[in-house]
């Protein structure tokens, strides 16, 4: 007789979290965070300062949907993001709130 072995949403959680780099959430209790609750804060820090496997577990596991509505109302990134972002979501730079706020970082 084989068992079953039937993950909880706490269990999830944990798989999930664990992937993503902890030094991001430096300021939060990681143990506690929760990928679904805290998920407009997990996407805000992969955009802003996340490396390259923080994002691709961000794809996996967010909709484009949900990343794009973040990534374009976020007030504050850096010109290379926007414009990394930008081509990455197929919409143009001064859709971004940062961009139409004009808060962007002086070269």
């Amino acid at each position: 007789m084989s068992s079953i072995s039937l993950k909880t949403k706490s269990d999830k959680n944990t798989e999930i979290m664990s992937k993503f780099t902890k030094g991001l959430f430096w300021n939060f209790d990681f143990e506690k965070m929760n990928y679904l609750r805290d998920k407009k804060m997990i996407i805000e820090r992969i955009i802003d300062a996340g490396v390259e496997n923080d994002e691709i577990i961000m794809w996996k596991t967010y909709s484009y949907k949900d990343i794009k509505n973040i990534a374009l109302n976020m007030e504050n990134l850096h010109p290379d993001i926007v414009t990394y972002m930008s081509f990455v979501l197929k919409v143009k730079e001064s859709n971004f709130k940062c961009y139409k706020k004009k808060q962007w970082y002086q070269k």
